[in-house]
């Protein structure tokens, strides 16, 4: 089993994340003080569980997460993970590797890991028992501990030699055994108090348990004979009632007969009502049918006085359009006249523009002849503008060709001027271009720095999310858990308000009754017994079984009510039932002065219920002699010294009976009636506690789902704070790469610059002789420009005389084109004045015919309403005769309105007559059912008294009564019965099962308290087997340590002697442990006069020959050799390096010879304040380097 690697991320000094890789041999971690070098020890001993803020060198636990600098921001969390080789199974895991990770958060969560599993710390401590490594094993010798081994108490070095020793797996499982050694005795205790107090229950239990048996058989025979009396009373009453209900049955069948008379007798007079109605519904439609039909000829003659207006209407607008066709005729006239006219003035139009179409041939021949003339002078002139104008061009492109050298000649020494500036220029910006490429570089490095930086800020930060986002995948599981339980609760609230509302218990004849009532059909009735009687929850059972049947009694205002709901029940075959008419029923109420001294009385039954003060009598009444008590033992104790005169019930349903019989058992099965709505409420509030319950969870999820949220954005804003610097990443590099094509544009044009300036002299020169010669060319030029000039002038005056000429005739045929356009304006119109009069002596004439047309439609109008009139006077005359024969339908209706109403009169005689024979039927009936009622009370009590003493219905008695053959001998066995079960006195009937109960348990506690016993001896066996185990193991390994520290001792200090002893060798397992050393030529009293080099070389030593009897896997030494001078650092790392066969070394040292002796060394070095950096380097390389 060697050491790996050990990685480090945001712990301490080391923000990013930090990779040591070990080998086989000594790693020695070397750098300056402050470099962070013991924070690598510091990673070690935490993450392997070291919870001592001291060891680790902080204040609190938040200390070991990297706190941020200046330059770089705060982590968020530390994790280290330590991976051991684990491939020859020295671990006790099954796994060629063991990675043990520790995480922890700024928030004070802390997380453990074995190959990213999550286990607990016990679990890591347990892992690395016995191995020399773990949070209290030696493998780790921090910064100035090596001291105090030696300057410890004997008694506190105890622990660095029991792990070398390997009996720290011994001691944990002795304090285990100890702790159940601990609880057995416990237990065992408890026990034999528990059943010290059974020995003294059992022997009475059997005493009484005896008695109990032989009341329950009396009491059983009693039960019998009892029950068979009473059904054999209740045959002979129901042969009773049998024979009242026969007669009833009679009287009934009368009754009903007159109630079918009655009802013919309603019928019929109904059906004349509706006739009567119909009559007179008859006559008020005739009545408003005639009207309607005066209504309809009054109509209709105003109709036809309207069609009669509209006909002379008519013959007034045929008068009125034959005067318009007249008009229209005369202005058609005055059309034509206008037309003629206009047509004359066209003519002499006509007329004009002939004459001055020819006048203007004329003019226009004569003046083509004169630009004949002038256009042979225009040719000759323009010849000579030719050869004048290319003179002249000549002379442009010389005076431009000089222009343009002495311009060009200008511009070269400019840009001469302006070269060299841009040279110098040039240079300025080539040296900017290169310090700004050396600044961009910087950049970029230190933004790649913050990169790296801020992805290990992102992965601590997503770390945080996802313990955020479990613990809110947590809460969201509790509030969908407390949400499912308030609706089970809410559920079964409902399933019992559902069996409540359906009376689900009751018996059929109770919800008939009360669906009767609810429907309205029932009169009276206030409810069953348990729906006026509000009972605490716990007394519920102790009345529930004092009412017993009487729960489903019926409670009604009056007796009549009471008899109409057993004629119902009767009638629709649905049972029966009892009911306690509040008129009647009143009861009397034991008083509680006889009992209430009396120990375990709770009270009289019906003062520890409650419900109206109407109500009162009936609760009395079944209640008011029923007294409760705590348990069964009281209620036979009230009973008895009240002479058995009443009912006591105990508190959990057990019955003494007034006699002195006892009822008891399990609940029976109609049990729940008066509780069910205390238990509505206690489910209700019990669903509104777990729905505040669900409000809390549900507020701790939105508090978790902040805290989420809250993660998230930090996780966002370090991401984008992330892409922000990748960005600038990108931009800087992008910069830095147009910095670096600038820098080479810029030595481009420096060079091409420099030709320039070489080729300007060249051109100059050429540029002055060009210009010599074109100054020669342009004074020929300008002298044959003159002569040219002359002649053109001279061509110029002959020419004008005759452009004037033309001019004149030019300005006449204008005038006469003017003409001729006004003569042709004036015929366009007048031409278009004649087709607009044309054209309305056209509409004259379509207007003409169209008012013809018009008169003829007027006409034949007329002609439609004259046969309409008459139409219309044809209809008046029918409807005034439709109208008189409705009337006397009317007087029809009347005459049978009268017959019917004399019908109705007698059927009110005949009615009165019927309602009195029912009255007689109904008082026989009433008297019959009044009796039968008394009988059936009788039966009912009888009923009651059955299910009140046995809860039996009749069908169950029956199974279980006695036969009886002679009712009065069976009567004197009954009384002799109760005797005997007077003379017994008071009976614990439950002493049966409980001296069954406390037997058991007795046998059963005494077969634990030898089991227990067992127990404690085998973990006595145990810890004394440990202790020697223990004892024998530590001897052994301390005498090879011992020896190992002499021959150690002797090596490193070149002599001397040096011993462990114990400083109690009769108690080597609690013992201190001294150390005695004699170094070389001196004599030593007392270990603390040594020097402080000596103390480290000695402890040294210890250490040493503790490894060479246990050596761990690997040890971290943190400049433990520190205090020694050169010769002993030399000393110490041979020895060192002759232990690696068997160990690991990773030293933390500042010593030269240390280093030396080394295989690999790491460097820390601290380049950025606050931050700690690594750097590998072989020892063979660093000799090969230094060389």
């Amino acid at each position: 089993m060697i050491l790996k690697s050990l990685e480090l991320q945001g712990f301490k000094t080391f923000p990013d994340k930090t990779t040591l890789s070990f080998e086989r041999g000594i790693t020695s971690v070397v750098g300056p003080n402050g470099s962070g070098k013991s924070n690598i020890s510091d990673a070690m001993r935490w993450v392997l569980g070291e919870q001592s803020l001291r060891s680790l060198r902080c204040s609190k636990m938040e200390d070991v997460i990297f706190g941020g600098t200046p330059q770089r921001r705060a982590q968020g969390f530390a994790e280290v993970t330590l991976t051991i080789d684990n491939a020859d199974r020295a671990l006790p895991f099954d796994n060629d590797q063991v990675a043990i990770t520790r995480r922890y958060y700024r928030s004070g969560e802390s997380e453990y890991l074995i190959n990213k599993s999550t286990v607990r710390l016990r679990d890591i401590n347990e892992l690395f028992m016995d191995t020399g490594l773990g949070r209290d094993g030696y493998s780790i010798i921090g910064q100035g501990k090596i001291d105090s081994i030696v300057a410890a108490k004997s008694e506190d070095r105890r622990e660095i030699f029991e792990e070398a020793a390997g009996i720290s797996r011994y001691r944990y499982r002795k304090e285990e055994a100890e702790r159940r050694l601990s609880k057995a005795e416990e237990n065992l205790v408890r026990l034999r108090d528990i059943l010290s107090e059974l020995e003294g229950r059992v022997g009475p239990l059997k005493e009484q348990a005896e008695k109990a048996e032989k009341f329950i058989e009396y009491d059983g025979e009693k039960k019998g004979l009892e029950i068979g009396i009473w059904l054999e009373t209740l045959r002979r009453s129901a042969q009773g009632i049998r024979e009242h209900r026969d007669k009833i049955g009679l009287a009934q069948s009368q009754h009903r007969q007159i109630e079918e008379e009655l009802e013919r007798i309603a019928r019929r007079t109904e059906e004349n009502l509706r006739e009567v109605n119909g009559c007179t519904a008859a006559m008020d439609a005739a009545r408003n049918e005639a009207a309607a039909l005066d209504e309809q000829a009054v109509r209709a003659e105003g109709e036809a006085g309207l069609l009669e207006q509209e006909t002379a209407h008519n013959a007034q607008d045929i008068l009125r359009l034959r005067g318009q066709i007249e008009a229209a005729r005369r202005s058609r006239e005055d059309t034509e006249k206008e037309i003629e006219d206009k047509r004359s003035r066209l003519t002499e139009q006509e007329r004009r523009i002939e004459e001055s179409q020819k006048k203007l041939g004329d003019f226009t021949q004569a003046l083509e002849e004169l630009r004949k003339g002038a256009d042979q002078a225009t040719r000759e002139i323009e010849l000579a503008a030719a050869k004048l104008a290319g003179v002249n061009a000549s002379l442009s492109e010389e005076r431009v060709q000089i222009s343009s050298a002495q311009s060009s000649m200008e511009e070269i020494l400019r840009r001469a001027q302006a070269v060299e500036e841009s040279v110098r220029q040039t240079e300025e910006r080539r040296e900017a271009a290169e310090k700004e490429g050396r600044e961009l570089s910087e950049l970029l490095e230190g933004i790649e720095k913050e990169i790296a930086a801020k992805e290990n800020a992102v992965k601590g930060y997503q770390l945080r999310l996802e313990s955020r986002r479990q613990r809110v995948q947590q809460s969201k599981d509790q509030v969908d858990r407390l949400t499912l339980d308030t609706n089970e609760q809410l559920r079964r609230a409902k399933l019992l308000e559902d069996l409540e509302r359906s009376m689900e218990g009751f018996g059929q004849s109770v919800k008939a009754v009360m669906r009767e009532s609810g429907r309205g059909m029932l009169k009276g009735i206030c409810g069953p017994v348990t729906r006026i009687i509000k009972v605490p929850g716990e007394y519920a059972v102790a009345i529930e079984t004092a009412l017993g049947a009487a729960m489903q009694n019926i409670v009604v205002e009056t007796e009549g009510d009471a008899k109409a709901a057993i004629s119902f029940l009767k009638q629709r075959d649905q049972g029966r039932a009892t009911f306690l008419p509040l008129t009647t029923v009143k009861g009397r109420t034991i008083d509680r002065r006889e009992m209430e001294n009396i120990p375990g009385f709770v009270g009289i039954a019906s003062e520890l219920c409650g419900c109206e003060e109407r109500f009162d009598g009936i609760k009395a009444s079944l209640l008011g002699r029923v007294a409760v008590a705590e348990d069964l033992d009281s209620a036979v104790s009230i009973a008895k010294r009240t002479g058995y005169r009443y009912r006591v019930v105990s508190l959990d349903g057990q019955v003494v009976n007034a006699g002195g019989s006892l009822t008891g058992g399990s609940r029976a099965k109609n049990s729940g009636l008066l509780s069910r709505a205390g238990e509505i409420e206690r489910i209700r509030a019990k669903a509104a506690g777990l729905r505040e319950q669900t409000e809390k969870a549900a507020t701790a999820l939105k508090e978790s789902q902040r805290e989420l949220s809250a993660c998230e954005a930090e996780l966002d804003a370090a991401q984008g704070e992330l892409g922000s610097l990748q960005e600038e990443r990108t931009k800087v590099t992008a910069e830095l790469a147009a910095a670096g094509r600038e820098l080479e544009s810029i030595r481009q044009s420096a060079g091409e610059l420099i030709k320039e300036r070489a080729n300007a002299g060249e051109r100059l020169e050429a540029l002055n002789k060009s210009q010599a010669e074109s100054k020669e060319r342009l004074e020929a030029l300008e002298q044959e420009a003159k002569d040219w000039q002359q002649k053109s002038q001279t061509l110029t005056g002959d020419r004008q005389e005759q452009l004037d000429r033309c001019d004149q005739i030019g300005e006449t045929v204008q005038a006469l084109r003017m003409e001729e356009f006004s003569a042709r304006k004036d015929r366009d119109a007048l031409t278009e004045t004649l087709r607009e009069l044309a054209a309305r002596q056209e509409d004259s004439a379509g207007e003409q015919q169209r008012l013809l047309e018009e008169i003829g439609a007027l006409e034949e109008k007329n002609r439609g309403l004259e046969e309409d009139i008459l139409r219309q006077k044809e209809q008046i005359e029918s409807l005034r005769a439709s109208a008189r024969d409705t009337r006397a339908k009317v007087q029809e209706q009347a005459e049978k309105r009268a017959e019917l109403e004399q019908e109705s009169s007698e059927l009110r005689s005949t009615e009165r007559e019927a309602l009195a024979r029912r009255e007689s039927a109904a008082g026989e009936l009433a008297r019959l059912q009044e009796r039968e009622g008394n009988l059936q009370k009788e039966y009912d009590g009888l009923t009651n008294r059955l299910w009140e003493e046995y809860e039996l219905t009749r069908r169950e008695a029956e199974e279980v009564a006695a036969e009886i053959d002679d009712l009065p001998r069976a009567q004197r066995r009954l009384a002799e019965l109760k005797n005997k079960i007077k003379a017994l006195g008071s009976v614990n009937v439950g002493a049966v099962v409980e001296y069954k109960e406390v037997s058991e348990r007795y046998d059963f506690l005494s077969k634990q308290v030898g089991d227990a016993e067992k127990s404690k001896k085998e973990l006595l066996d145990l810890i004394t087997q440990l202790t020697g185990a223990m004892q024998e193991q530590f001897i052994e390994r301390f005498g090879r340590i011992n020896e190992n520290f002499g021959h150690i001792f002797r090596e490193l200090f070149g002599g001397g002697a040096a011993e462990l002893s114990f400083s109690d060798p009769e108690n080597v397992l609690t013992s201190g442990i001294d150390i005695k050393v004699h170094p070389p030529g001196k004599i030593v009293t007392h270990i603390e006069s040594l020097s402080g080099g000596e103390k480290a070389l000695v402890a040294i030593s210890i250490y040493f020959a503790i490894m060479r009897v246990n050596p761990p896997p690997f040890c971290v030494l943190d400049e433990i050799e520190a205090a020694l001078d050169d010769v002993n650092v030399t000393r110490f790392a041979q020895y060192l390096r002759r232990m690696t066969g068997k160990s690991q070394f990773i030293t933390i040292t500042h010593r030269r010879g240390t280093m030396e002796g080394s295989d690999m060394l790491y460097g820390v070095t601290m380049q950025d304040q606050g931050i700690s950096k690594l750097l590998a380097l072989r020892t063979d390389e660093a000799a090969e380097y230094g060389s």
